[in-house]
C-alpha cells in the first residue's frame, strides 16, 4: 500500500470524455453491434427490443455499476478484485481463459466482416447479382419478383422448399457456411482469412507501441463514425418506400407467434451486451481515482450503447418493411439459414438491396460494425498484453517482444476457429461461460460479500446512498441470471451444424467435442484456484476467514483504507454534508483574512458564502 494519499493521481485516459467513450466502445461488442439488432429486427421489432432494453438496465447495468465501482474503490485488476471473497480468486484467473476465447471469436467475425466490406466497396457485391453463381435455382428477390412470389406461392401449397436461393445466401454458403470441418481442404486453408487477422493483429502491434495513445484517437474516431453512419442509414432507411408501412405480423405483436425461446434470446443478448464477466471493465477502471465520476460515466456509457444497439435494429426493420412492401404485403419475405451467423451477414446483405439498391449503404453498414469489432480486439490485446508484463517477471524488461508474441498469439490461434462449425460452438461456449462468470460475481457480491456492505462501500466512494433501484436490482441479480443461465443451457445452437467432422471413437461432432473441452478447461481453472486458496489458508490457519473478504481488501491508499474501517455511513446525510460545506468554506475564509468573524445567514442564503473548492473527501 502506498504510504501517502495522492489526490493529484489521475487515470491513464487522461479525461473521463475518453474514458465514457472507451467504455462506450467496449459495450459496442459482438452482442451490441452484430446480433442484437439482427435478432431484434428479425424476430418482432417493438417487442424485442423492450426486452433487450429491460434486460440490459435492470440486470446488466447493475452488475457493470459493481464492478467498476469496485475497481475504483480498490484500484486492483481482475483477479485481486476478487479479494472480496478469496474464495472464487479462480473466477479472475477464468476471466482471463475467456478473454483470450473472446478474441479468437471476434477476430473471426472481423475478418468476415471485413470479407463483406472489400465485396461491397466494388462495384457490383456479389449479393447483387447471380452473375457470380452459375446456379439455375440463384435469385435476387428485388430483381426476380416473380420467381419470388412463385417460390412463396409453392412453399405455401405444398410445405415444401422450393428449391430456389438467393445471390446473398449462396455467397454466404461459399465464403462463410460451408467451410467446416467436415470439408478440411476448404476450411483449414483459407488464406484470404488468414491474411486479413494477420493484418489486423499486425496494426495493432504497430499502433499499441505508444501505449493508449492512439486507442484514445481511435475511440474519438469511432464515436464520430458509428454516429454519423447510424444517422445517415436511418435516414435513408425511414425514406425508402415502405418504411413506415405496418402489419401486425411483421411488428411482432402477434403474441400468438412468439415462443418462449424467441423471447429469451434478446433477454440474454440485452445481459450479455454490457460486456461483464470478462474482467475488461476493472481493467479500464483500475487506476480512476477516488472520488471520481467514474461511475456515473459507466451509467451514460451503458444507455449509449443501448440507444445505438437499438437504432441499428430500427435501420434493418425498417429494411424488411420495405421488402414486405416491395413484394405485395407479403409476410415471409425473410430468409432464415441454417447457421446463427446467417441474419446479421447474409440476410442483412438481401435488406441492404432494397435501399434504392446502393451498394454505398452496405458498405457503410459493414464497415461500421468492423470498426467496432477491431476496437475490441485492441482493447483485448492491451489487457492481455497488461497481465503478461506486469504477472509475468521475464517480460519486465521485454515490452516489444511481448507485444510481438501477444499479436501472433491473438493470430494463429484463431486460424482452427475460421471454420463456421467450430466458430458457432465457440459463440455457444463464450456466451455460457459470460453468463456463468457473471452469475458467481453476482451471487458472491451481493448475497455473500452482502449488497448492503456493498452500498457502505459506495457511500465512502462516491458520498452517495444507493438508491433503492440499485438495492433491488443486486437483490434479485442472481436469481435472474440463474433464469437466464437455465435458458441458454436448454437452447444452446450444438446442434447446429449437423455436418460438422464426427469423431466415432467417442461418438461426438467436433464443434460438440470443442464445446465441452472449453467448458471443462474453464471451470478446471476455477476450481483449482479454490482447491489453491484453500490449501494457502489452510496452512495459515485461517480457513474459516476463506468466506470472508481478505486483508487487502478495500482501498490502496492508506490512509483510505484506514478511514474506511472508522467510516459510518449515518452521518452522510444532507444536514451533515452542507454543514461540512459551510465550515470547510468558513474556515478557508477565516485563515485567508487572519481574523474570524460572525458568519450571518441560514444554509439557503449562499451569496454570503465564498465559493471554494471542496471534496466530498472533507466529509469523513
Amino acid at each position: 500500500m502506498n504510504s501517502k494519499y495522492q489526490p493529484e493521481t489521475k487515470c491513464r485516459w487522461k479525461s473521463y470524455q475518453i474514458y465514457r467513450l472507451v467504455i462506450w466502445g467496449w459495450m459496442m461488442n459482438e452482442i451490441s453491434a452484430v446480433f442484437g439488432p439482427a435478432d431484434m429486427s428479425h424476430h418482432g421489432y417493438y417487442i424485442h427490443m423492450m426486452l433487450y432494453t429491460t434486460a440490459a438496465i435492470f440486470i446488466g447495468l447493475p452488475l457493470v455499476y459493481s464492478e467498476v465501482c469496485i475497481a475504483q474503490y480498490t484500484n486492483c485488476d481482475s483477479v485481486s478484485i476478487w479479494n472480496y471473497f478469496p474464495l472464487l480468486r479462480g473466477v479472475g484467473y477464468s476471466s482471463i481463459f475467456l478473454v483470450l476465447l473472446k478474441t479468437m471469436y471476434v477476430m473471426v467475425l472481423s475478418v468476415w466482416y471485413i470479407e463483406y466490406s472489400f465485396y461491397a466497396a466494388i462495384d457490383i457485391p456479389p449479393w447483387f447479382t447471380c452473375a457470380d453463381f452459375n446456379e439455375t435455382y440463384c435469385m435476387v428477390k428485388r430483381v426476380n419478383v416473380s420467381i419470388f412470389q412463385h417460390c412463396l406461392e409453392t412453399q405455401f401449397l405444398f410445405d415444401e422448399d422450393c428449391g430456389m436461393r438467393t445471390a446473398s445466401y449462396c455467397f454466404f454458403q461459399r465464403e462463410i457456411g460451408d467451410n467446416n470441418t467436415l470439408e478440411s481442404t476448404t476450411c483449414m486453408h483459407p488464406w484470404k482469412q488468414i491474411v486479413a487477422s494477420s493484418t489486423i493483429s499486425f496494426s495493432i502491434f504497430v499502433l499499441s507501441l505508444k501505449k493508449d495513445k492512439f486507442i484514445q484517437i481511435y475511440v474519438k474516431i469511432l464515436a464520430m463514425l458509428i454516429t454519423a453512419s447510424v444517422f445517415v442509414l436511418l435516414s435513408i432507411s425511414l425514406s425508402t418506400s415502405g418504411s413506415w408501412y405496418s402489419a401486425k405480423t411483421i411488428l411482432g405483436l402477434d403474441w400468438d407467434t412468439i415462443s418462449l425461446s424467441d423471447s429469451l434470446r434478446p433477454i440474454s443478448l440485452g445481459f450479455l451486451s454490457v460486456g461483464t464477466g470478462y474482467g475488461i471493465l476493472s481493467h479500464i477502471s483500475r487506476d480512476v481515482p477516488f472520488r471520481s465520476p467514474a461511475m456515473m460515466s459507466v451509467i451514460s456509457s451503458t444507455l449509449f450503447s443501448i440507444c445505438f444497439s437499438i437504432m441499428m435494429g430500427l435501420v434493418i426493420f425498417s429494411g424488411i418493411k420495405s421488402m414486405s412492401y416491395y413484394h405485395g404485403e407479403e409476410e415471409n419475405v425473410i430468409e432464415f439459414g441454417d447457421s446463427s451467423f446467417f441474419s446479421p451477414l447474409a440476410s442483412v446483405s438481401e435488406i441492404l438491396i432494397y435501399f434504392d439498391a446502393i451498394a454505398i449503404w452496405s458498405f457503410i453498414w459493414y464497415f461500421s460494425i468492423l470498426l467496432c469489432l477491431y476496437f475490441i480486439i485492441w482493447l483485448q490485446y492491451l489487457y492481455l498484453r497488461y497481465l503478461i508484463i506486469h504477472y509475468v517477471s521475464f517480460a519486465h524488461g521485454h515490452f516489444k517482444l511481448v507485444s510481438v508474441l501477444v499479436a501472433l498469439s491473438m493470430t494463429m490461434l484463431s486460424w482452427p476457429f475460421l471454420c463456421s462449425d467450430l466458430t458457432s460452438s465457440l459463440s455457444d461456449s463464450i456466451e455460457i461461460l459470460q453468463i456463468c462468470n457473471s452469475l458467481l460475481f453476482s451471487i458472491s457480491l451481493y448475497w455473500i460479500y452482502g449488497y448492503q456492505k456493498h452500498s457502505v462501500d459506495i457511500v465512502f466512494m462516491i458520498g452517495i446512498r444507493s438508491s433503492y433501484f440499485w438495492k433491488i436490482c443486486w437483490l434479485l441479480n442472481p436469481l435472474l441470471i440463474i433464469f437466464i443461465l437455465f435458458a441458454k443451457l436448454n437452447h444452446w445452437a450444438g446442434g447446429e451444424y449437423e455436418d460438422s467432422y464426427e469423431f466415432p471413437c467417442i461418438d461426438l461432432r467436433c464443434d460438440e467435442l470443442v464445446f465441452y473441452i472449453i467448458f471443462v478447461a474453464h471451470f478446471s481453472i476455477i476450481l483449482l484456484g479454490a482447491l489453491c486458496e484453500i490449501l494457502l489458508y489452510f496452512k495459515n490457519d485461517k480457513v474459516l476467514n476463506i468466506f470472508f473478504p481478505s486483508e487487502e481488501w478495500g482501498p490502496i491508499d492508506i490512509i483510505l483504507y484506514r478511514s474506511r474501517k472508522m467510516f459510518v455511513p449515518e452521518i452522510m446525510t444532507t444536514e451533515f454534508l452542507y454543514r461540512q460545506v459551510r465550515i470547510h468554506r468558513y474556515t478557508r475564509k477565516c485563515n485567508e483574512n487572519k481574523k474570524c468573524g460572525h458568519l450571518d445567514g441560514d444554509l439557503d442564503n449562499q451569496s454570503s458564502i465564498e465559493i471554494g473548492q471542496w471534496s466530498a473527501l472533507t466529509s469523513n
